[in-house]
């Protein structure tokens, strides 16, 4: 009887989330429930209605997340298309579930990611889940704040200085994305940090970054949108790009708009499918680009097109926070071509990578070790 009252109370709310009359926190039961149900549970509904849930679901998802900004901060769901793969899986049972069991914590989800679990294939000594998104904010004061679950952080304008930073920090085996207060949508990849004013000036925007990010800027003539990734300066009017500063050298693959990268005095304009990367040297190397493979990790892929194998491991590291062992016996001449999803246990990373490399993989805890 507990059991159908419970079901009875999630289908409600579920409707009211859908009609959207629901509260703050009643969205935000319907949300974490949605993208933490156990989609190995027995279903309860059948595929044409999962289906038509998901749909229903992902339109109030893209209304909540594309509406105009409001005054406040607060932080609404990140739908993207691996979530509507979960959501055909949808089960009401999971949903009353989630509603009266909400007991995780931020520092749990932190100490989840890319968790070690036992493998099921006697080639491995235990396997390793992939990332999630995960980050923490870093305010002015010093104060922090975990953010967890797919989630997007939108930031207003507050009242703070122009000289007072907000930091994102995420680590290895995380992804998150914010929208900043004009507007300007930012992915931010594993090992990454965006540095930006809880208020920006009357002349421009400009925000600070090591690692990689993928960047919608919004649209402002009178205020450019400057980059300071690594001694690299990347300015913008509005467009949409992609920038690499895991390193010194600092690549900006550009997929829309136009995009000015200065470094040291010298500067260059590229076009949309080109790639700028400044040397150390400080010149500046304008290529053709496969905009496919630079973006991949925002869609949740590893992409390889000629790659080699240490960029390869790099990314594999990053996102499993692992460390491969034994590099040396793979040639950093060879290259491999092909894509992997990045929500793939990290064995089946490395089975795929052992037909490649034809050497064998195990994993020891966090190492990899080449064979």
């Amino acid at each position: 009887m507990k059991e159908q009252e419970s079901s009875d109370q999630a289908k409600a709310l579920l409707k009211k989330y859908l009609e959207g009359q629901c509260t703050p926190a009643e969205e935000q039961q319907v949300l974490h429930w949605f993208y933490a149900q156990d989609q190995t549970g027995e279903e309860q509904l059948t595929k044409e209605q999962h289906i038509g849930l998901a749909a229903r679901v992902n339109t109030r998802l893209e209304e909540q997340l594309f509406r105009e900004p409001e005054t406040t901060i607060r932080r609404i769901s990140w739908f993207r298309s691996k979530w509507m793969v979960a959501a055909m899986l949808v089960a009401i049972s999971g949903f009353s579930f989630w509603i009266y069991d909400r007991s995780s914590s931020a520092e749990q989800k932190s100490q989840e990611l890319a968790a070690e679990i036992p493998s099921h294939d006697r080639a491995f000594h235990n396997d390793i889940l992939p990332g999630g998104h995960y980050a923490k904010v870093i305010t002015p004061k010093g104060d922090e704040q975990q953010l967890t679950d797919p989630f997007v952080q939108r930031l207003e304008q507050s009242s703070g200085q122009h000289e007072s930073n907000f930091l994102v920090d995420v680590p290895k085996a995380g992804s998150y994305m914010i929208i900043l207060e004009d507007g300007t949508k930012v992915w931010l990849n594993a090992s990454t940090k965006l540095s930006y004013p809880t208020h920006f000036e009357s002349n421009q925007r400009q925000v600070s970054l090591t690692g990689e990010a993928y960047f919608q800027v919004a649209k402002d003539a009178k205020r450019p949108f400057r980059i300071n990734a690594n001694g690299t300066t990347i300015e913008v009017l509005g467009t949409t790009f992609n920038v690499n500063a895991y390193h010194d050298e600092v690549s900006t693959s550009l997929v829309e708009g136009s995009v000015k990268v200065i470094k040291e005095g010298q500067q260059t304009i590229i076009k949309p499918g080109q790639q700028a990367t400044t040397l150390s040297t400080n010149d500046i190397k304008v290529t053709a680009t496969d905009l496919t493979k630079n973006t991949a990790w925002q869609r949740d892929e590893f992409y390889f097109d000629g790659s080699n194998f240490k960029d390869i491991s790099l990314q594999v590291e990053r996102w499993y926070n692992v460390e491969f062992e034994n590099m040396e016996s793979i040639g950093t001449n060879s290259t491999y071509k092909g894509s992997i999803s990045r929500n793939s246990r990290l064995s089946e990373v490395l089975q795929i990578l052992a037909l490649a490399t034809g050497h064998k993989f195990d994993i020891i805890g966090r190492k990899v070790m080449i064979q």
